[in-house]
């Protein structure tokens, strides 16, 4: 059985008037007058409201990004020192960069020296 498109519309507008209407029924007793038995207590002042609402999520992502940046404090720069990364090695990077000119091994000047031009990596065109 199809359903025709004034069918699908009424049942679209049914939907939405039932997820619409479900909450304020429900938070009708929200706007009773007076609650039976029930105390409001003490207003806050905004220094009050401020801190719960203001500084409490503040600090709850101060304390986790601390805690999450800690590791990497704790243990250094791990990685320079292991591969030998230093100033001067550094420097000669850059310098490589600037030029253009990379260094070249053994392999690397043997090949450049027999090269035909024809292209890179046993291209042949």
């Amino acid at each position: 059985m199809t359903i025709t498109t004034p069918s699908r519309r009424a049942v679209r507008a049914g939907t939405v008037v039932a997820l619409t209407s479900a909450p304020l029924l429900a938070a009708t007793s929200a706007f009773a007058a007076n609650f039976q038995g029930e105390d409001p207590g003490p207003r806050l002042s905004v220094l009050q409201t401020l801190g719960i609402f203001l500084g409490i999520p503040i600090a709850l992502f101060l304390i986790i990004a601390f805690l999450v940046m800690l590791p990497g404090w704790v243990r250094g720069d791990r990685n320079r020192s292991e591969v030998g990364w230093d100033e001067q090695s550094a420097a000669k990077a850059r310098e490589e960069l600037r030029t253009g000119s990379l260094p070249q091994t053994g392999e690397d000047k043997a090949k450049a020296g027999s090269s035909s031009g024809t292209g890179g990596a046993s291209g042949s065109w």
